[in-house]
């Protein structure tokens, strides 16, 4: 969140901008009369060269301020007077020592007649309060809730089928996932169901006794009398063009052939039902402009980022060791340290040089703009910038950082932390037990005979199996539980504040009802176990002796049988 005058849910975006606007207006007369006291230094008698360099710099710097700044809040009078004050500076400082003491009464006559049509035809103008819009107004785009809890509580599903055998199938392969389920058998029961309780999604035959699309009809139809569009999977043993394209008129969501694969449908209904919110970007915005930087980030922040904001570069490197941005908005001109210094030492740092760095600046010139890159920059955006636009190249570029991050972490095949992450947040876990004086454990599971399944079935089939017992994982598991791969066909569980007495039940009514989830490969069906292992804390004290116990006592479940779960104390004679 920004750490300074924050605007409040109700103001809209507009009522910002006019706040900070008033706000920069009246920090108008100082910054005028310190640019009249860096032009009386160009033309103080005991002035060196050096002095002249440094207040020519000030100047610069002020003016190109005065530009960017006036043109982002609106203030287009102030931006078209600065702008050709700031190229006459910059010109200055790229003469030697002997031009620009032979041109400095002209420089100094041009600027202090510039500052003079500031003064006179825009304080006065600006100084008055603009008017701000009712902060009950429209906002000018709306704005999607990022917080909302993320509910798996209200994931119930209908199912319907005039098969009494596939109808009862079917529910009992969905229930091993945990969804609760209502079953029917005849279209007009399911239709009374919908109309006094909305489900989370319904799953439907296309072919019922009243006629051959009687699903996908009734489906239509009842979407009419209904305050929200239910979504809906279509099952049928009929697998052609007709049937699939009469589903997608219908409105279906995803389209299930018989025999229903049930890994494939579960997936459906997880992601139909269980829409995980999107995680906030977090933006690093660095501006010395407090009115500029605040507006960026109230523009930024309306469109669901969540942003910090520092206006001294001496600061970045503290903020960002608490802060883990997935990208940084940064200024190009600014006092003490310049932003294309500030992405230089940004990319000397092993932990940030992927870190995506925006430039946005009132700088035109292409040439610097190029040179500013080189730096080490992924963009360059120029002040003034359309709320839309910076909205739009921001997300682009953070969602491409955290589609990277998420490679490093993240298993590609489950979507499961991968090994060295969940080890990485077992340290963590432990801490965070021992800090709180909380129970932890820490659960491998592996898939039983999995070398059997992939070369009797085929890969892919034991592929289908590890996503199913991952996503059963996803499903079953608090949020607050922590899943990784360990590597094949092992896993591990993370379960914070939990007790090995809570985390044996646990664990073993996952084995139970993965146990009963019907896989089916090259036209024949099977099913598949796994053995668990646990241990807890604080019974092992820490990281290395969890893993070690809990892998001593999957080993103990795979001696004795498999299919089952066991547990193990820590020894510490062994250790």
């Amino acid at each position: 969140m920004m750490d300074q005058d924050q605007p409040s849910t109700a103001e809209s975006l507009e009522a910002v901008k006019a706040r900070l606007r008033q706000s920069f207006v009246d920090g108008l007369p100082e910054r005028m009369e310190q640019c009249r006291a860096d032009l009386a230094a160009l033309n103080a008698d005991d002035a060196t060269d050096e002095d002249v360099q440094a207040a020519l710099q000030r100047l610069h710097l002020s003016f190109h301020t005065l530009k960017g700044s006036g043109a982002s809040l609106g203030l287009d009078t102030l931006a078209r007077c600065a702008e050709p004050a700031e190229q006459a500076v910059r010109e200055a400082l790229t003469q030697t020592p002997e031009q620009r003491a032979s041109a400095k009464q002209g420089l100094i006559t041009t600027m202090s007649a510039r500052m003079d049509t500031i003064e006179r035809e825009l304080l006065d103008q600006t100084a008055r309060p603009p008017s701000v819009p009712d902060a009950t107004a429209a906002r000018a785009e709306p704005v999607t809730s990022f917080t909302e809890a993320h509910q798996r509580d209200h994931r119930m599903v209908y199912l319907c089928d005039d098969d009494p055998h596939q109808l009862r199938q079917l529910a009992n392969q969905l229930a091993c996932f945990g969804y609760p389920l209502k079953a029917f058998d005849r279209l007009e029961v399911l239709k009374a169901a919908m109309l006094e309780q909305t489900p989370a999604a319904v799953v439907i035959d296309i072919v019922f006794p009243e006629g051959e699309n009687a699903g996908p009809d009734m489906l239509a139809a009842l979407r009419q009398r209904l305050d929200t569009q239910v979504p809906a999977i279509f099952i049928s043993s009929r697998d052609d063009f007709s049937a699939r394209l009469c589903s997608v008129r219908a409105g279906s969501s995803a389209f299930c052939p018989k025999p229903v694969n049930i890994p494939e449908m579960v997936e459906f209904l997880d992601h139909l039902t269980n829409p995980t919110p999107p995680e906030q970007f977090n933006i690093l915005i660095v501006d010395d402009e407090p009115e500029l930087v605040q507006l960026h980030a109230a523009t930024l922040e309306a469109a669901g980022m969540n942003c910090q904001v520092v206006t001294a570069p001496e600061q970045v490197l503290g903020v960002l060791e608490r802060f883990r941005a997935d990208l940084v908005l940064m200024d190009l001109h600014m006092p003490r340290c310049s932003g294309q210094e500030l992405a230089s030492m940004l990319r000397q740092i092993p932990g940030y040089v992927s870190l995506p760095i925006i430039f946005l600046s009132s700088e035109t010139n292409q040439e610097r703009q190029f040179q500013a890159l080189q730096a080490g920059a992924d963009g360059f955006l120029v002040k003034p910038i359309e709320p839309r636009r910076l909205i739009d190249e921001v997300r682009l570029r953070a969602e491409r950082m955290r589609t990277l991050r998420s490679l490093m972490v993240r298993d590609s095949l489950t979507g499961l932390f991968n090994h060295n992450t969940i080890l990485q947040f077992l340290e963590l876990a432990v801490a965070n037990a021992r800090r709180n004086d909380s129970p932890l454990c820490f659960a491998m599971l592996d898939v039983d005979h999995f070398k059997q399944v992939n070369d009797t079935q085929g890969h892919p089939a034991g592929d289908h199996v590890l996503m199913a017992l991952s996503r059963t994982l996803r499903l079953r598991l608090r949020d607050s539980d922590l899943i990784g791969r360990y590597g094949g066909e092992e896993f591990a569980v993370v379960l914070n504040d939990t007790t090995l007495e809570d985390a044996i039940k646990l664990i073993d009514a996952l084995r139970t009802d993965f146990s009963r989830i019907q896989f089916q490969a090259n036209g024949s069906h099977f099913h598949c176990t796994f053995s668990a292992g646990i241990a807890t804390y604080p019974n092992c004290p820490d990281p290395r002796r969890l893993t070690e116990t809990a892998d001593h006592a999957l080993y103990s479940a795979k001696h004795a049988g498999r299919d089952q779960v066991a547990s193990q104390a820590c020894d510490s004679a062994t250790w």
